[in-house]
């Protein structure tokens, strides 16, 4: 028997991530998690090698291949002309939906994750451009990023571990099937929570001095980055036009990632930068949680609180937000995808959506939210918690229950 439960390291971990600031320091959450992995092996809660096992290296590898797409396209010119583009438009309702449903585009491709390394900076400049506070943008990715990665098995690091799950055949097609109308109504729901919220935000005019914004970057960083997304997107289309064949995805979720980074590492003028801009710190961040939640799930302490979970859509989506809110998301599927998996593609769909939308509820709820949080005293923006959650909420209830009917329909 372990001298301290791995279950109860966790939750010391995820306490810590959430307060993120002890004696005035602020802890870095890749720091606080891989200690508390190196905590549950020293005392026993999982061998050397178990932690090793544990580790889900193809979701690591995936996440950095998608990270290396992400970091390309936020070093490119791309986006300076995106940002050119946006600064001469008023930010209307259009305007900001096309951004919004841009952000979620995005997601769905490259991850969450790697959206809201790349796309925090990028607001944050707009904003300031338009003499606005940041919060309303940074909200709008915070919630886009999230909604965005639900109908998609690149979306996110939780739901690249229930993509390999053999129920599905073929998660592209599977993920947009059970996932993909209610997302399309969850948007939606962001787009007029934020119009209510910050009515503002609608009426920003653009820029006075929209010639000021130079568009820099090396020109020779554009044509690497345009094949990695047009190699990214085809095969992403090539798998949802199989699984509709009635055929196997062609490649997994690996091997797209893969696919989709070589351009970038092959073409690229910049290989080394690309390599060192890969969020290392998020990686090390899932190797702990992965290493802790391993020697949760070896414990067996939650096996019969999902079994019991699966007998009901609204009562496993429910305890999937609930959960990811104690222990995160990531860790939180890691935890339950063995005792969920027996019962069917429905009951692994409203976990990956449960799990999701779970971000919207508080900063812990999904490692997005701890990205742009942790870049906050980089750009010198912040998010208000009470504005977050008090969004997140709303956004939990009426998009939870979107999914929740269409998988009642559906399943």
């Amino acid at each position: 028997m372990p001298l301290v439960p791995p279950l109860a390291v966790l939750l010391v971990v995820a306490a810590l991530l959430a307060v993120r600031r002890v004696r005035g320091r602020t802890l870095p959450a890749w720091a606080v998690a891989l200690a508390g992995a190196l905590l549950v092996v020293a005392t026993g809660g999982i061998t050397p090698a178990g932690a090793v096992a544990g580790v889900d290296w193809g979701v690591l590898a995936t996440l950095a291949s998608l990270f290396v797409v992400g970091t390309g396209l936020g070093r490119s010119r791309l986006a300076d002309e995106a940002l050119a583009r946006l600064d001469r438009l008023p930010l209307s309702i259009p305007v900001l939906g096309a951004l919004l449903g841009g952000i979620a585009v995005f997601a769905a491709l490259v991850t969450n994750d790697a959206v809201a390394v790349v796309g925090a900076p990028f607001l944050v400049r707009l904003a300031r451009r338009r003499g606005l506070s940041p919060e309303p943008l940074l909200l709008l990715l915070m919630a886009g990023v999230t909604t965005g990665a639900v109908p998609s098995p690149l979306g996110s690091p939780q739901n690249l571990l229930i993509a390999a799950s053999p129920e599905l055949g073929s998660p592209f097609t599977t993920f947009l099937f059970y996932l993909g109308p209610p997302t399309l109504a969850g948007l939606a729901a962001v787009l007029i929570l934020l119009r209510l919220v910050y009515p503002g935000l609608f009426r920003a005019s653009p820029s006075a001095e929209p010639a000021a914004l130079p568009v820099s970057g090396d020109p020779r960083r554009d044509l690497p980055v345009l094949l990695s997304l047009l190699v990214l997107g085809s095969l992403v289309l090539a798998g949802i036009a199989a699984g509709l064949g009635g055929g196997l995805s062609p490649l997994p979720p690996l091997a797209v990632a893969l696919a989709a980074a070589t351009p970038l590492l092959l073409l690229g003028p910049d290989r080394r930068e690309l390599a060192a801009g890969i969020d290392w710190r998020t990686l090390l961040l899932f190797v702990g949680l992965f290493v802790m939640t391993a020697g949760v799930r070896g414990s067996g302490l939650v096996e019969a609180s999902f079994g019991a979970a699966t007998g009901s859509t609204a009562v496993l989506m429910a305890a999937a937000v609930i959960g990811s809110q104690v222990v995160s998301n990531v860790p939180l599927v890691a935890i339950a995808l063995p005792f969920v998996e027996p019962h069917g593609v429905t009951a692994l769909m409203a976990l990956a959506a449960g799990s999701t939308i779970a971000g919207h509820l508080t900063l812990l709820g999904a490692v997005s939210n701890l990205i742009v949080v942790e870049s906050e005293g980089r750009l010198g923006a912040t998010v208000r918690t009470r504005a977050f959650t008090g969004i997140g909420l709303v956004l939990v209830l009426v998009q939870g229950l979107c999914y929740w009917a269409w998988l009642t329909l559906v399943g």
